[in-house]
């Protein structure tokens, strides 16, 4: 065997092939979490473990929060975009919400892709935050970047 062939297919056996698995193995082959549909409420693990007879650090607590379904799983959520508003607004946790979004692979874990309420008429509603002065809109509770005001929580029904 020539020996740029003897290099090459010892490449390929230990560098590609592993790498090939590897890929098969975390599902990059096109087996892509779907979005889902998820209701129930949003709590703190800390208020969830507590109720189980379990206490959680308390440095943990601010950064520990879950989704309980109406069917009684627990999703722990992923602190990223789709689900900050819960982890800086606490007017949002303990009340019936409909979330879309997708489970990490083979685990509980959420990650948030949009967040809905339901209001006194359970009717579903668009929650989002929303400055008067600048009429901007955005997904969590800060003060606005244009003009420094604070935004106001705001939850309209979806028009059907």
């Amino acid at each position: 065997m020539h020996p740029s062939l003897r290099r090459t297919t010892l490449f390929a056996l230990v560098v590609i092939l592993p790498l090939l698995h590897l890929l098969r193995i975390t599902g990059a082959e096109g087996d892509k979490p779907k979005n889902e549909i998820f209701k129930g409420q949003v709590k703190t693990l800390a208020g969830v473990l507590q109720k189980a007879g379990t206490r959680l650090d308390a440095d943990a607590s601010p950064v520990s929060l879950v989704l309980v379904t109406d069917d009684g799983k627990i999703h722990p959520l992923v602190k990223d975009d789709g689900s900050r508003m819960f982890f800086k607004d606490d007017r949002l946790l303990n009340r019936e919400v409909r979330l879309t979004g997708r489970l990490v692979p083979k685990s509980e874990i959420l990650q948030v892709v949009a967040v809905h309420s339901y209001n006194k008429k359970d009717d579903l509603c668009e929650v989002y935050y929303w400055c008067d002065i600048c009429s901007i809109r955005r997904g969590e509770k800060m003060k606005c970047e244009c003009c420094g005001g604070p935004m106001e929580l705001r939850e309209e029904p979806v028009k059907k």
